[in-house]
């Protein structure tokens, strides 16, 4: 720890392990297990991992342009969010919002950031959390926008192979009004036979309050008592077609954060029943906010950054410290008076 001191007076900032620290570095080793495992699987597939783009060649790293692309997304965010400490901070998420081991979580993740949605996924299961988890084949810019490998692919392969003993309930489109109009439906309409032969149960409606509905219906079924909302990337239905500040808040987002009266989408719906809410969209801001490295060549180590690790103040050496400067300073203004008074 650092040393420092007051009027002479020395003591110690300790850094010592925070208590989750094996929790949080077993959930990164799975999100990297999981990223090796796709990684075989799209050299296998013949898909070039290009170094170009895919600095630490993470096989994360998705085309600039394809028939599935939706939006232009950042390549250094993407890149950002390969880190698989991300899955630590996850953990972190979940542990200050108080989530156990068998609570109920909704969860809805597009396909923009694949690598974020196994740090999800890594962190859900190893606190061994129950989700509910609708993923779209929609993708921004650099994501899992490669039509052979979607990320609703990537996460069959991950839980045929025994990686993850969870995976998508449904998979939605994603994309303009989350049923791909901006897509290419020749493409899509490929992807979307290929997931039905593999059993992948698909749910969206024409309509956007339609969908916003039923999604909301198919979270809640059996009355399933749902303690947190999870959305990863920028899915119409849970940014919602008014958006408002939804897209600007980030990270943990308590159910008692001013939203935009007109803000419509699953994250106004679950900050409206009072039920908090974890947006992973601004990479930037959330690796500042929990001392992630932006953009890093080569990739951070597991446990490494401050995301493992507290800084106790030792609160009693402070108090006493100052309470030696107090006494010090009255005593020489006593000396002082005392002399001008004579």
């Amino acid at each position: 720890g650092a040393q420092t001191g007051i009027a002479g007076f020395r003591f110690r900032l300790g850094i010592i392990d925070d208590p989750l620290k094996d929790i949080k570095i077993e959930a990164a080793l799975l999100m990297q297990r999981a990223m090796g495992v796709l990684k075989e699987e799209r050299i296998k597939k013949g898909i070039i991992i290009d170094k170009a783009y895919d600095l630490n060649e993470t096989g994360m790293i998705g085309y600039e342009i394809s028939g599935i692309t939706t939006t232009l997304g950042s390549l250094e965010a993407k890149r950002t969010s390969t880190n698989p400490n991300f899955a630590a901070v996850v953990v972190d998420m979940l542990a200050s919002l108080k989530i156990k081991e068998g609570d109920w979580v909704a969860v809805n993740l597009s396909g923009s950031f694949p690598a974020l949605n196994l740090a999800v996924l890594s962190a859900l299961q190893t606190l061994r959390v129950n989700p509910i988890i609708v993923s779209s084949i929609g993708s921004s810019t650099w994501g899992a926008n490669i039509p052979e490998m979607t990320y609703p692919d990537m996460e069959l392969i991950l839980y045929n192979q025994g990686i993850f003993n969870i995976k998508s309930d449904a998979v939605s489109i994603g994309g303009a009004g989350d049923v791909g109009k901006d897509m290419d439906q020749a493409v899509l309409e490929d992807i979307v036979a290929r997931l039905r032969k593999n059993g992948v149960s698909f749910i969206g409606k024409s309509d956007y309050e339609k969908s916003l509905k039923q999604r909301i219906d198919f979270y809640f079924n059996e009355g399933r008592n749902i303690k947190l909302f999870i959305n990863v990337g920028g899915n119409i239905l849970s940014m919602g077609n008014n958006p408002g500040n939804t897209y600007t808040l980030h990270g943990i987002i308590n159910s008692n954060k001013k939203i935009s009266k007109d803000a419509d989408g699953l994250i106004a719906y679950f900050l409206n029943k009072g039920i908090p809410v974890i947006s992973l969209l601004n990479v930037k801001k959330i690796v500042a906010d929990y001392g992630l490295p932006f953009d890093p060549v080569p990739m951070q180590k597991i446990g490494d950054g401050k995301i493992y690790c507290d800084t106790q103040y030792p609160v009693l050496h402070i108090f006493l410290a100052l309470f030696l400067v107090v006494l010090t300073l009255l005593f020489f203004r006593v000396k002082v008076r005392g002399k001008y008074d004579t």
